[in-house]
């Protein structure tokens, strides 16, 4: 897959432009990536529902995700149980990861935020866009944790969310990958300014 560079207004959804705007605040005034308990957007607790939140776990050349955080609209999209505990690979199955897991390894990385949209069948055949927007969080360089928001939306309307990611065999399609780090604000580090409005 070729994940190309954009800026911050490739972000369609503006709940995710807000949480992306605080990550880069944090980005310019640290001169790095922030760690995660300094990352506390105003609207994050409305945004929980549709976060993940991973602990990256390395072995050798290995990586895996350990979920700290799952929000409900994300376990009944997926129609998993209590996922916190759980590594990602082993909740969703071999299947399933393999449409999640490579898209979360070039936050890793390139230490940016990375952004998809993918499209997938609800369980009658709606077609819905699936927008994953992954920031990075850690020190030294090493990426340590995700916040992973994810937001689905259909031009036809309603939809089924219940087992919207469910494992059919087909995998989402994807139209949009790209790597957040064409912004720039955020080559300037230490630099205070405050968030443009939003108009799509």
């Amino acid at each position: 897959m070729n994940f190309e560079s954009a800026d911050s207004s490739i972000v369609r959804s503006i709940r995710q432009r807000d949480l992306l705007n605080a990550w880069s605040r944090l980005f310019r005034r640290e001169g790095t990536m922030p760690l995660l308990h300094q990352y506390q957007p105003e609207s994050l607790d409305e945004e929980m529902p549709d976060l993940m939140y991973y602990e990256v776990r390395r072995s050798d050349s290995h990586v895996r995700f350990l979920i700290l955080h799952g929000g409900k609209n994300l376990i009944r999209a997926f129609a998993t149980g209590k996922p916190e505990g759980h590594f990602v690979d082993d909740l969703v199955g071999a299947e399933r990861a393999k449409f999640i897991v490579p898209y979360l390894l070039p936050a890793i990385e390139k230490r940016r935020p990375v952004y998809t949209v993918s499209t997938v069948s609800d369980i009658s055949g709606v077609p819905v866009s699936y927008e994953r927007l992954v920031l990075p969080f850690g020190a030294a360089g090493i990426v340590q944790h995700l916040i992973v928001s994810l937001k689905t939306i259909s031009i036809e309307g309603r939809f089924e969310t219940k087992g919207l990611m469910r494992a059919d065999g087909n995998g989402p399609a994807y139209s949009v990958c790209a790597v957040i780090d064409r912004d720039p604000q955020a080559a300037q580090p230490r630099i205070a300014i405050t968030d443009d409005v939003v108009e799509l």
